[in-house]
């Protein structure tokens, strides 16, 4: 099983700024996601797979600067 690890303010920051960048290069009328009735977030299946792919592409970047650094 997955280990669970809090997140910090600045954790929290930096994860919504990729939300952000994703969303903002969608049109603006793509569907995205819904709210429940209990005020849940759930975003739509294709945010989701860029969001994956976006946190892929980032824990490479970050392999790659800990093995040249």
């Amino acid at each position: 099983m997955d280990e669970i690890r809090p997140l910090t303010a600045s954790d929290l920051e930096r994860i919504l700024k990729v939300y952000l960048k994703l969303v903002q290069e969608l049109p603006a009328d793509t569907p995205a996601g819904h709210l429940d009735a209990q005020g849940q977030l759930h975003f739509a299946p294709d945010i989701g797979a860029k969001l994956r792919a976006s946190r892929m592409a980032l824990g490479e970047m970050q392999r790659i600067q800990k093995s040249s650094g």
